[in-house]
């Protein structure tokens, strides 16, 4: 089926037939209404022309005739004309008049020379007469008729020929009849050359218009139509039309030619001469007139609504492609709907897909495969910018000068990249430095910033209607980030400890700014997963960018916002359609044939570049390139110029000719520039042959030119090739990898995971990174690394998410805890080394690693009490520690402190070891707050080792006593012990009082305090055998625990010579007697302590108490007296008469010597002071 871009004929169920009949209606009454100019309106291609055709042949009748004129034929210069401007109005005014001229002119010629002569016989216009050879013949017959006419009737003597004559005279009747005849042929003869005469020069004065040639003489300034009015007026005079229809007189941008026709149509139908009613009609768009002029004009307006408009031209355009036998599927929706959106006409949609399927059935012949989609693209663009197009095929042109900047578009996208890298760096290292930190502890360093700024005493902030403290609104979301929206805060602080309410304006982006909040916060919620994605993903971009297609470069990395694409100044049709990869690189095989042996102009300059050995960017296209493969000589690869990504693929591809052979000894020499390779691999599709040959050819020379190469990014990509591609590496290459671990995982995705795998078998890592965790896992699996404290961190952080290990953390216990057992077999069985990676600050190793640890036979004693001094968790007991590193356990202090783990490890050892002496110590207030298990085997032997000895220290010795419920019975041991121990077993009574006992004590230095600890018992036992020295009984006498009764109990059992050198305690004893009155004691004894310092009032009591006890030796009593004090010497002199103070003692001395007759009397002297004592007179 032929789609033609002429108007169809509307069905009347199309919506546009209203229209139509609206139309007819108009016309219908245009005469009673005097409706004489009607306009029918709509946008270009909006299908005015299919209305009016419709209305011309559904309504057409005797009554009315249409006449249709088109003015499409003055569109192409005509149209430029009327759309030039200058500055110079009177030149716009000109140049506008001429093209009215030319419009009127147009118009008149479609008038007149649309009818025949005969229609319009007086019209001044001549006309080529063209007569059919019927008309000849009718001709030629009617002049020879009537040339016999003339003969018959005139017989003219000249002409007159006697035979004819004679044969024809027929008689007087016929003769007469043909006479008659021939005289009326005559007469209408002459009527009909003299009509002919008068209707051909009757308006002669016209004749001056040569329009012959199909041009007109313009010789005035006045206008076609008002010159020649008289010729329009007989025109519409001799014809029936009265519906006169213009079209296509809106593309010329003026409006004056309106008024013009206006006018005209106004002079036919007041014309006498045509005395009907005409109207013209008007198919032109809406914008023609501005603001309500188009309503002043017209005496009625109908409109066109488009048939096709940017919401509906996709399904019209895929019907249309249905229609044309088009498989639905073969263009996308949404690329069918971008390239719809630019096609507004129905006459160039129609004629897109008549294109569409010229091309699509030529271009892919052969079973040749392009994509629908670019075709169809290249198709519009081709129906809009014609010129454009046409400038493709010689490389020029808007849209190739776009896909010709391919190259800079890349150098501005791998910028891009890098800037991204650089922005990325300054955030991670943003994150290491506040990853320490929770998102709490940043909004409370936020919130101190607010307080500093504000008021330093501030404790509150009034956040939803409440007050709250900062700890509150860190640790709440919702009130942190109404918080941050606030210009006004109300907080209460404290002053003078009195809690004040205030308000304050604050600057939310200055604090933000100053504590860098919001990066911070966003930074932590990222998290170093976030970073590592993203770091592979500009990687990855950065290895494809060049790979990347004109669309991707321009969507991706904003190079369609840059001035270089900018000032391309394309089309919206053509920036959608180059950004959306509808038109693309590929353009050359959309608007071409494939030829055998055809090259295009591209390879030619190329193929010309290589012979001259001149060298052009390696990824220069080929449009053919089969056919340019044709043209290559050998000697074209005696230089660099050959170099050509593409080309190399294909003869990788289809290895011929040796091309290929003849290709790589171009590239494997030894000292080569390795640019192209580097390029290769990352925009060539063969790499695996390319690379496979080259590495094989020299696996020494192709490493090391690898490795010397300038650039560092083609040197990493070469290297990333190599390791991808290599079949084994020797020693040097293998050291290489061995330390770079950081590029092998920060490679994975170009060299493959799998080939990673393979290369980690071999090697023995000396740094790791945390570029690839998968990588990581099987670096781990195989053992591939060297141990040192940064791997060990490295494989625990990324792969088990340990993110609070470090190297100042790092333990066993954060080994075991990965559960890997590829990686705790791998560290156990270098443990020895492992240990020396370990931080020996970090004391938190579990106790299952300790146990380890501990038992573990490769490590030396020595390593072990370094390592496990001081760790803060302990093993339970000594049931799974081996008996050899008892003492180890013990030292480390690594075992919990029980009385059943040190009574295990005294079975074990059978004494008391410096290593448990020096634990017990340390443990001694975890010991104490539990008792010794008086079950226990070892309990009496460990009471005596630990209390019978001075091993412990003091304080240790004292507090670690209550934990044992045993006494001490006959220990000989206890001999020996210090005194201020055996103080202790006294005063916590661990050493009873008995005759065991006392029999030990009696050998020590403490018996008073032995014997003071239970005096009742001493009181009760004052039989047994005491070891009393002088300071014993000097404590116990002076000791309050025994009374003065008691006391005088216990200075019967001491020894004479004992008390006497007790002279420190004489005023005990005298108070012991006295309470007493027991002073059956040596009067040694007595008599040195009436003689001591002890106060007189004792000494006189004890006195008192001596002279009762003797009062009938009166030698002795002045003994007594003697010794008591001079004063009382003089009373033993009868002869005198002595005086002693006034005192109660005195006097109750005083009536003891007068009771006993050794003084007669005693009064008080005068002054009341004192006693005068009398004696007895000698009779």
């Amino acid at each position: 089926m032929i789609d033609t871009l002429l108007p169809t004929k509307l069905a009347k169920d199309n919506a546009s037939y209203t229209t139509v009949k609206d139309l007819d209606d108009v016309l219908k009454c245009a005469d009673s209404k005097n409706i004489r100019n009607i306009a029918l309106t709509g946008p270009f291609g909006s299908g005015k022309s299919s209305v009016l055709m419709t209305l011309m042949e559904d309504f057409k009748d005797e009554h009315r005739v249409y006449l249709p004129i088109s003015l499409a034929t003055l569109q192409t210069n005509e149209e430029e004309d009327g759309y030039e401007h200058s500055n110079n109005e009177k030149e716009n005014n000109q140049r506008v008049e001429n093209l009215n001229r030319k419009i009127e002119y147009s118009i008149l010629q479609q008038l007149i020379y649309r009818e025949e002569t005969k229609t319009v016989p007086n019209s001044r216009f001549r006309r080529i007469v063209h007569f059919s050879n019927k008309e000849l013949r009718d001709y030629a017959i009617g002049a020879v008729i009537t040339i016999i006419a003339f003969l018959i009737v005139f017989e003219p003597s000249c002409a007159k020929v006697e035979t004819l004559y004679n044969l024809f005279n027929l008689g007087y009747v016929w003769n007469t009849i043909f006479d008659v005849l021939g005289a009326c042929w005559l007469l209408y003869a002459i009527y009909v050359v003299f009509r002919y005469i008068l209707k051909s020069y009757s308006n002669s004065k016209l004749n001056k218009l040569n329009l012959k040639d199909g041009e007109i003489e313009v010789v005035e300034d006045n206008s076609i139509f008002n010159k020649h009015l008289d010729e329009i007026l007989y025109f519409f005079q001799v014809t029936d039309y009265n519906v006169v229809i213009i079209e296509d007189l809106d593309r010329f941008g003026t409006s004056d030619i309106f008024l013009k026709l206006r006018e005209l149509n106004q002079l036919i139908n007041e014309s006498k001469i045509v005395n009907r009613h005409i109207t013209f009609v008007y198919a032109i768009k809406d914008d023609v007139f501005r603001d309500e002029e188009r309503t002043k004009f017209f005496d009625y307006i109908t409109t066109v609504i488009p048939v096709i408009n940017p919401s509906n031209s996709k399904d019209k355009l895929k019907c249309a492609l249905k229609a044309k036998g088009f498989n639905e599927n073969d263009i996308a929706d949404d690329e069918l709907s971008e390239m719809a959106f630019f096609i507004q006409d129905m006459r160039i949609l129609t004629n897109i897909v008549n294109e569409y399927k010229q091309y699509r059935d030529k271009l892919c012949r052969n079973n040749q495969q392009l994509n629908c989609t670019k075709m169809l693209a290249m198709i519009v663009y081709k129906n809009y910018y014609p010129q454009d197009f046409a400038k493709l095929h010689r490389r020029e042109g808007k849209v190739y000068k776009c896909i010709s900047m391919k190259r800079a578009f890349v150098s501005n996208a791998m910028q891009n990249i890098i800037e991204q890298e650089r922005v990325l760096k300054e955030e991670e290292e943003l994150y290491i430095s506040t990853k320490h930190l929770s998102i709490v502890e940043l909004r409370l360093l936020f919130l101190y910033n607010i307080r500093k700024n504000v008021n330093e005493n501030m404790r509150t902030i009034l956040v939803d209607d409440s007050y709250h403290s900062f700890d509150a609104i860190a640790n709440d979301d919702e009130k942190f980030q109404h918080l941050l929206t606030c210009d006004n805060i109300t907080y209460q602080y404290y002053h003078y400890n009195s809690m004040y309410t205030n308000h304050s304006s604050i600057n939310m982006a200055t604090i933000d700014k100053n504590v860098n909040y919001s990066r911070r916060a966003n930074v932590l919620k990222k998290g170093t997963n976030d970073f590592l994605r993203r770091k592979n993903m500009l990687r990855e971009q950065k290895l494809s960018v060049k790979s990347l297609r004109l669309s991707d470069l321009l969507s991706y990395y904003g190079c369609g916002q840059l001035d270089l694409y900018k000032n391309i100044d394309l089309s919206p049709m053509q920036d959608v359609f180059l950004r959306r990869g509808l038109i693309d690189e590929e353009y050359y095989d959309y608007i071409s044939y494939f030829y055998e042996g055809m090259v295009s102009l591209a390879d030619r300059e190329l193929l010309l570049s290589i012979k001259r050995q001149i060298s052009q960017p390696f990824d220069s296209h080929i449009d053919k390139i089969a056919n340019f493969v044709k043209e290559l000589k050998p000697y074209m690869f005696e230089s660099d110029a050959i170099l050509n990504i593409e080309l190399l693929d294909y003869f990788a591809i289809n290895k011929q000719d040796d091309w290929f052979e003849l290709f790589m000894k171009r590239l494997e020499r030894d000292g080569i520039q390795t640019s192209f390779l580097a390029q290769y691999y990352n925009y060539g599709h063969q790499q695996a042959t390319v690379f496979h040959h080259y590495i094989n050819w020299n696996t020494e020379s192709s490493w090391n030119n690898i490795i010397k190469s300038g650039n560092e990014e083609e040197k990493l990509s070469l290297i990333e090739a190599f390791l991808k591609f290599s079949e084994k590496l020797n020693d040097i290459q293998q050291y290489w990898l061995n330390n770079n671990y950081d590029f092998i995982a920060s490679h994975v995705d170009g060299i493959g995971l799998q080939r990673c795998i393979e290369l980690v078998k071999s090697c023995h890592f000396e740094k790791l990174s945390d570029e690839s965790v998968e990588l990581l896992r099987y670096v781990v699996k195989h053992d591939s690394y060297i141990l040192t404290a940064h791997n060990i961190v490295c494989i625990i952080k990324n792969i088990y998410s340990n993110n609070i290990v470090s190297e100042n953390n790092l333990n066993y216990t954060c080994v075991t805890e990965t559960g890997n057992d590829d990686f705790i077999f791998f560290i156990s069985e270098n443990i020895k080394k492992a240990l020396t990676c370990f931080n020996d600050a970090n004391k938190n190793e579990s106790t299952q690693s300790i146990l380890y640890l501990l038992n573990n036979e490769k490590l030396e004693k020595e390593d072990k009490e370094y390592y496990l001094m001081g760790q803060h968790n302990a093993i339970e007991n000594f049931t799974n520690i081996k008996e050899d590193v008892y003492d180890i356990a013990l030292k480390c202090n690594i075992l919990i402190p029980t009385w059943e783990n040190i009574s295990c490890y005294y079975t074990s050892t059978q004494k008391l070891t410096n290593e448990l002496t020096a634990y017990i110590e340390h443990n001694k207030n975890k010991l104490i707050e539990h008792v010794f298990p008086n079950d226990d085997a070892n309990v009496g032997n460990l009471f005596i080792a630990l209390f019978a000895h001075s091993t412990l220290s003091i304080e240790c010795y004292s507090d670690l006593l209550s934990s044992f419920e045993r006494v001490f019975g006959k220990c000989d041991e206890l001999k020996n012990l210090e005194k201020q121990r055996l103080i202790i077993l006294i005063n916590r009574g661990k050493i009873p009082f008995n005759e065991n006992t006392l029999s030990i004590m009696n050998e020590t230095e403490v018996l008073a305090e032995f014997i003071l600890k239970e005096p009742m018992k001493f009181m009760n036992n004052l039989d047994l055998s005491y070891n009393l020295s002088n300071e014993c009984v000097e404590k116990i006498l002076s000791s309050s625990n025994f009374s003065l009764p008691e006391k005088r109990k216990i200075i019967n059992i001491v020894p004479k010579e004992t008390i006497i050198a007790l002279k420190n305690i004489y005023e005990v004893i005298i108070d012991a007697i006295l309470e007493s009155t027991d002073i059956k004691l040596h009067d040694e004894i007595l008599f040195h302590l009436l003689a001591s310092n002890v106060k007189l009032v004792k000494k006189v009591r004890l006195a008192t108490l001596m002279i009762s006890e003797h009062s009938t030796d009166f030698d002795y009593i002045r003994k007594i007296l003697g010794t008591i004090d001079e004063t009382y010497v003089e009373i033993c002199n009868s002869s005198k008469r002595a005086t002693i103070k006034v005192s109660p003692y005195n006097k109750n001395m005083l009536e003891m010597l007068k009771q006993i007759g050794y003084i007669s009397s005693y009064k008080e002297t005068k002054d009341g002071n004192g006693y005068r004592i009398y004696h007895k007179q000698k009779s």
